[in-house]
């Protein structure tokens, strides 16, 4: 109803503005004349004597004009049927064109060099645009019977809680075996591959007494470097050879190989006090052994020097085991 309202408003408007325009173009018509000179007579004159009509030129003028506005003011306008509020309903309406009457036509692209890495437009044939698909409504489904539901079973009753089993407690851990448990183990005798091969027959003692004097000083020089000594008066000299280490073997068993003889090594200062720990120098060929020859090498004493250098000495002591090979079992 606002809409219809609306719509008679306009006409009335622009009627109004039509109207306006006709009497403004009289207005400007009859300045027109009087600038001309003309004068605007009564059209009807009567003359003496005579009863005449006569027309002046500016009363005619006028006449055909009030005609023609009169005439173009009867003419029926298209928009100013008001008995009609069906029109303007049906074009405040808006019209709905379905989807599938539109069809797109790209024209060609003109018969021009494309640019490079540009794509040519391509031409779209009608009704290759699929329509809008409408969706369906889904049909309602049947209702499903709801299955009684089966009934729970019973539980079981709880179970009783297990009866606690008094553990007997774990056996302590043995001690480490020492020096001497080790030494009564058959378990420890493991040839190592490290003792000295016996020097062929036919050497000298002389010939043995240079080569492990030789390797003695050799291995001094390496003890000093490896222990980061570089002072003069700190780096052990050549002492002498001491009584050897006799070793004894508590079992009965035999050793395959035998024990060989090894070379212990102590740096002692120049009050005859061990400086470090004793150093192996030949291997008996079983750990246990020489680790009781070291710790019988710590038990000595060495000489004291009271006057010359005071630098430390070396001192070696041969190692040799108490092993009866007559007498063992195999």
């Amino acid at each position: 109803m606002a809409n219809h309202d609306n719509a008679k408003t306009v006409r009335l408007q622009t009627t109004g503005a039509k109207t306006c325009a006709i009497l403004g173009t009289v207005n400007d018509d009859i300045h027109g004349l009087r600038a001309m000179g003309m004068t605007l007579a009564f059209p009807l004159q009567l003359r003496l004597g005579k009863r005449s009509l006569r027309w002046s030129g500016g009363g005619l003028l006028l006449m055909v004009s009030l005609g023609l506005h009169g005439l173009l003011l009867g003419l029926p306008l298209a928009e100013s049927d008001l008995a009609s509020p069906d029109s303007a309903t049906e074009l405040d309406q808006p019209v709905e064109v379905p989807v599938e009457a539109i069809d797109v036509v790209r024209l060609l692209a003109a018969p021009e060099t494309a640019a490079p890495g540009t794509t040519p437009l391509q031409t779209v044939v009608p009704g290759a645009i699929a329509p809008k698909s409408v969706p369906q409504t889904a049909a309602p489904q049947a209702a499903r019977p709801v299955q009684p539901s089966a009934p729970a079973a019973p539980t079981a009753p709880a179970s009783a809680p297990p009866v606690p089993v008094d553990l007997e407690p774990l056996p302590p851990e043995p001690p480490p075996q020492t020096l001497d448990d080790r030494l009564r183990d058959p378990a420890a005798y493991a040839f190592n591959n490290q003792a000295k091969a016996a020097m062929a027959e036919g050497g000298s003692l002389d010939q043995q007494e240079l080569s492990t004097f030789a390797e003695v000083s050799t291995r001094l020089e390496e003890m000093a470097v490896e222990q980061g000594i570089t002072d003069n008066d700190l780096i052990p000299v050549l002492g002498e050879k001491l009584a050897p280490l006799l070793v004894a073997y508590p079992l009965n068993t035999c050793l395959v190989p035998p024990p060989a003889e090894g070379m212990v090594i102590v740096v002692a200062d120049t009050a005859g006090q061990p400086l470090q720990a004793p150093d192996l120098l030949y291997s008996t060929g079983y750990a246990v052994l020489d680790d009781k020859a070291m710790a019988m090498a710590l038990e000595r004493t060495f000489p004291a020097q009271s006057a010359g250098s005071p630098n430390p000495r070396g001192y070696w002591l041969p190692v040799q085991v108490q092993y009866d090979v007559a007498g063992c079992n195999s």
